[in-house]
Order: structure tokens, then C-alpha cells, then sequence
């Protein structure tokens, strides 16, 4: 049997109130639509058409997945006569581009039933049952009709069975009766669902699974779909061996790697592309994101990692501390207030509290490089770009302008003056 799958990612999000449509929205550091996207390709359909609008097809325009332009917002049905061109198979499956949490095992049962034209249904739990959505109205248990909410009936409201939107459709038919839909003379939009009052012979699919079929169109929506999303990914992370003092405080990114033996304490926020290894410890109120942490690394307590930094093994960051874009060998450490960025720093070198790499000048970044065994003191100022090598040692409120040779030792600082009584005289002069 082959399928097509057809996303619609073409509504204005006007309920969302925000200048990024809902569907470009990130969950756990990814776009709403790509969780969709990647769940449709579990499936193996033949082709995935995303319908969208012009000024949006940039941005869903993903290798993945053919995309066309429906030119003006006129509901669903319009949507779906502009992917028409692009399907290729016997079906076609139909699902909205809001709905993250739908899962590869509800499009499979949807795809693969026997029957030529079936939708997904979701029962409301009781306290969701004022909710807005399409009510799917049975008779005898067979399909009869869909509803919309405002155009219901108060019997019809309380009924449990809520239209998902979700809909396999025989491709000809499709072709067929889509141009038949007749414009809503209230909305001027033309619905999709009532194409269903030409295809009648259809299979009801219910599904006990709300959460599944959360669809985001306001900022509350997406906030429970970050909350389910999280929640998944912690119980993934902790089900692996990875403590959490304080799960419902740290937050994952979808892309998160972290191997067993890891501790993170409250307050951590992982952002895209990290990695952290066996044995490490994430302190609270940790910030990291696009960086590789190896085995027995310590990050934090309020440390900022950004920039495609890398620790290797044994190297700690303490509180305080941002590190962007730079590289910490093998027990390495800079463990207060400091601010390291493109830098290449060597094995067993210790960088003093407050120390700054001073990698802008205004137009470029400049590059730092210190080796193995390094000692930088304390509130050193190292202007890049600048080399430091093997076994030096800078003391401490030192700004260092040149290179460093190996073992040498470097001391760049005003000689301090002292004035005997002088401190009598300065509040003496201050009384007056």
C-alpha cells in the first residue's frame, strides 16, 4: 500500500500572538513542524508534501519534504487542492503541523488499516470536554458526520468522540470531491472536513491518547507540549543511569547525549548539540549549549558554555565562569569568574580567578593558545590573538601583550609605591 503524508503549515497563528508562526516554534530545541516531519518519515511514506505560505516556504523548505505554497489562507480544503499535484500514491494521509506529540504508532494504525478512508478520533477525558474541537457524531457505531464545535448541537457538544484532524483519504477520491467543497459562508474558508459528506464510508479510529493530538495554537499550548516533551526526556535520561537531584528543574534539548554516571543538580538548561560523558557533574543553574564534555568533567555551579567548546577529560569549570568557543585538555581547570573564549588551552594548566581572554577588537575575534602545565594567575588580562607555551607562569593582575616562551615566568603590572602616613593625610584632607 502506498502512502503520501500532507502537512498543513499554512495558518496565520493568529492565537499565538507572536511574530514566529506556531510551526517554527521550538520544542526542546527543535521546530514544531520537524517533529511532525521526522514521525511522518517513520512511517516510510512515499512522499511528505508540506503545504505552506509563500512567505514561510524558506524556512520548511527541508530536503526531506516537497513543499507548495497555497497563496491565500482559505482553510484546509484550499490547502490540501495545492499538494494535489505533488501525490504520487493510492493514499493520502492528512495531518495538521501543530501537532508534535502525535506518535509514528498513530499514523501507522492510520496508514496501514484495511479500510480506503478512515480518520483519527480522540475521546476527552471529562474535564476536557468543553473544549473546542469538532465533535465526530456515530450512528450504530458507524461514522455519520463531523461537526464543528460552534455549528453543534448541546447533545452534540457533550459527545466525547473530538475530530483530530488526522485523515486517510483514497488519493482519487480525494481528487475527485475536493473541488466540490463549497465555501463557509461565515468564515469564507473552505474545511476539509466536509468532504466527508461525500465519502461516507469511513472508519473511525478512537484513541484514548489527548496528549497525543495536542495541537499548539496559543502560548499555553506550546508550554504543555514543552512540559510533555521535557518530561519525556528526563524519564529517557534518568531510565539510563543519569541522576537528577531535581528532575522538573533541568531542561533538554532533543538532541541531548549523555551517558550513564552523570549528575545534574537543579536548575541546568542543555540547549542543542551537547554531549556530556561518563562520571561528569553538572552543578545548578549551568547553562550549556553546542559542546562536547568528556568523562569526570565538572561544569558549574552558574557556569555559561556556548560557542562548540570541548572539556576533556578531568577538566572542571566552577561557578561563574563562560567559556565560548575554546578547547580545555585534560585536567584542566578554571574554577572562578572568568571568561575564556577562542582559546586552545593544554593539559594541567590552571586558569586563576578572573582571568579574561580578550578576543574582540571591534571587527575580528582573535585567537588565544596556551599549553600543558600552564599556571595563569589570578585577574590576568590576556590580549589576543596570543600564544602562552608549555610550562610558563603569569602572575597574577598581569595583561599579557606578547607571546610567552616555555617555563618562562611573565609579570606585566604598575610596581606597586607606598606612601608611609600617606592614608593619615587622604582623610585628613577628606574632613575638611
Amino acid at each position: 500500500m502506498s502512502v503520501d503524508f500532507v502537512i498543513l503549515a499554512a495558518g496565520n497563528s493568529s492565537r499565538l500572538h507572536s511574530t514566529t508562526p506556531k510551526f517554527l516554534h521550538n520544542i526542546a530545541g527543535k521546530p514544531v513542524i520537524r517533529y511532525i516531519i521526522e514521525t511522518a518519515h517513520e512511517c516510510n511514506p512515499t512522499n511528505i508534501i508540506v503545504v505552506t505560505r509563500e512567505e514561510l516556504k524558506n524556512d520548511v523548505n527541508f530536503n526531506d519534504v516537497t513543499v507548495t505554497v497555497q497563496p491565500n489562507p482559505l482553510g484546509t480544503a484550499d490547502a490540501v487542492k495545492y499538494a494535489l499535484d505533488a501525490l504520487t500514491s493510492e493514499y493520502t494521509v492528512i495531518l495538521c503541523g501543530d501537532m508534535p506529540l502525535i506518535s509514528a504508532e498513530h499514523l501507522e494504525c492510520l496508514a496501514n488499516t484495511s479500510s480506503d478512508n478512515a480518520l483519527i478520533a480522540m475521546t476527552l477525558p471529562l474535564e476536557f470536554q468543553h473544549m473546542p474541537y469538532g465533535r465526530v457524531v456515530l450512528n450504530d457505531g458507524k461514522f455519520n458526520k463531523i461537526v464543528e464545535y460552534k455549528n453543534a448541537s448541546e447533545t452534540e457538544k457533550i459527545i466525547s468522540l473530538a475530530n483530530t484532524g488526522v485523515y486517510k483519504i483514497e488519493t482519487e477520491l480525494l481528487k475527485q470531491y475536493l473541488p466540490l467543497i463549497e465555501k463557509n459562508t461565515e468564515s469564507n474558508e473552505y474545511y476539509l472536513t466536509d468532504i466527508f459528506k461525500f465519502i461516507t464510508d469511513v472508519e473511525v479510529i478512537q484513541s484514548p491518547d489527548y496528549e497525543a493530538f495536542h495541537g499548539i495554537n496559543t502560548m499555553q499550548d506550546l508550554t504543555k507540549a514543552e512540559a510533555f516533551v521535557q518530561n519525556k526526556l528526563r524519564r529517557k535520561f534518568m531510565e539510563n543511569g543519569v541522576k537528577l537531584i531535581a528532575p522538573e528543574t533541568v531542561y533538554f534539548s532533543y538532541d541531548t547525549v549523555i551517558e550513564s554516571g552523570v549528575e545534574i543538580e537543579p536548575n541546568v538548561i542543555i540547549g542543542n548539540n551537547v554531549k556530556i560523558g561518563a562520571g561528569s557533574r553538572i552543578y545548578a543553574f549551568s547553562h550549556m549549549q553546542d559542546c562536547i564534555i568528556a568523562q569526570n568533567v565538572e561544569i558549574g555551579p552558574f557556569a555559561r558554555i556556548r560557542g562548540n567548546s570541548r572539556f576533556a577529560d578531568g577538566s572542571a569549570i566552577g561557578n561563574f565562569v563562560e567559556v565560548k568557543g575554546s578547547e580545555f585538555g585534560m585536567k584542566t581547570k578554571a574554577k572562578h569568574l572568568t571568561y575564556i573564549g577562542d582559546t586552545t588551552i593544554g593539559e594541567h594548566t590552571n586558569i586563576g580567578a578572573g582571568t579574561i581572554t580578550c578576543n574582540y577588537d571591534g571587527v575580528k575575534k582573535h585567537k588565544t593558545t596556551v599549553g600543558d602545565n600552564v599556571f595563569v594567575g589570578s585577574n590576568t588580562t590576556l590580549i589576543s590573538p596570543i600564544t602562552v607555551n608549555d610550562g610558563a607562569i603569569i602572575g597574577a593582575g598581569s595583561t599579557i601583550t606578547e607571546d610567552i616562551p616555555s617555563n618562562a615566568l611573565a609579570i606585566a603590572r604598575e610596581r606597586q609605591t607606598i606612601y608611609h602616613n600617606g592614608a593619615e593625610k587622604v582623610w585628613n584632607k577628606k574632613k575638611r
